[in-house]
């Protein structure tokens, strides 16, 4: 068992829900058996509360195991279904899902591992797509010249001394480019720096779910982690996992409803699954937010 894996299984078991949930079986497997012997003169009780016991163990012990290495669940909450899974986001070819991409708010275009990273999703995204200069071009002027777009601009003709575009959006706003969604989501300081501060995060998440409402059209929206990419969250640390259940709970306390059935398919990159209790997420659909 590796070390992430390890660390997972000492948080679940210190949750009392778990254990709630694990002797389920087991006390029924006792309750019943205890009411049938209640009725029976049978010769090997013994025998039979011993090898319920073995059962238990051996169940309990699967229970654990399989619940600190789930890589996938599915949650329904307010009826849309949340499915959280591990995989590439650039793997998800259907042209019946809206893939999200995050970009910043100036929905700058330049990977030259500077400004943007070339292993950064946009970064990949732009260079797979748009591979050309004057791809690039003809894609800044689409943006410049969304008119959904240009609701949501928050101000124009910025100097910026280490390059870029120069008209900055709203964060949380969506350019919607054929199958994809592409959102403003980091803020960028004179440096050129990814950051945000919570509040921030979450308004911009509230604002992304608001604009996803407009636009998905009753397909399966797929988005990655939010808010891993970033630079520094300025006034909190925060982890993937709790990045994940901020995620989830701006979507429950957006004033949005959207459209039944509704799904969400958020992906997981393989190095960050080691970071997520899946298991705990399960009781965010339980128990609330």
């Amino acid at each position: 068992m590796n070390n992430k894996r390890f660390l997972k299984l000492k948080e679940i078991i210190s949750e009392k829900s778990f254990w709630k949930n694990v002797w389920a079986l087991p006390s029924i497997l006792f309750a019943a058996a205890t009411a049938f012997l209640s009725f029976f003169d049978i010769e090997y009780k013994t025998s039979v509360f011993w090898i319920l016991t073995a059962i238990s163990i051996v169940y309990i012990i699967f229970y654990i195991y399989k619940s600190s290495g789930l890589d996938s669940i599915s949650l329904n909450l307010d009826g849309s279904i949340f499915e959280i899974t591990v995989g590439d986001i650039f793997e998800q070819d259907s042209k019946d899902d809206y893939k999200v991409i995050a970009f910043n708010e100036y929905f700058d275009t330049l990977v030259d591992n500077d400004l943007i990273s070339e292993t950064s999703l946009n970064g990949q995204y732009l260079m797979k797509k748009y591979p050309k200069e004057e791809d690039i071009q003809k894609f800044n002027e689409r943006v410049l010249n969304d008119r959904r777009l240009q609701k949501n601009i928050k101000e124009t003709d910025v100097e910026r001394e280490l390059g870029g575009n120069t008209t900055r959006y709203e964060l949380g706003s969506i350019f919607k480019d054929d199958d994809y969604f592409l959102v403003a989501f980091s803020k960028f300081n004179e440096k050129n720096e990814a950051n945000l501060r919570l509040t921030e995060y979450a308004a911009c998440l509230l604002k992304f779910w608001s604009e996803v409402n407009t636009l998905y059209n009753q397909k399966t929206v797929v988005l990655p982690l939010l808010g891993t990419g970033i630079t520094r969250h300025k006034d909190f640390n925060a982890t993937n996992q709790e990045l994940l259940e901020v995620l989830i709970w701006t979507f429950k306390i957006s004033k949005v409803k959207f459209k039944e059935p509704s799904k969400i398919k958020i992906i997981i990159r393989d190095i960050q699954k080691g970071e997520i209790n899946f298991y705990k997420l399960k009781e965010l659909e339980n128990n609330g937010l």
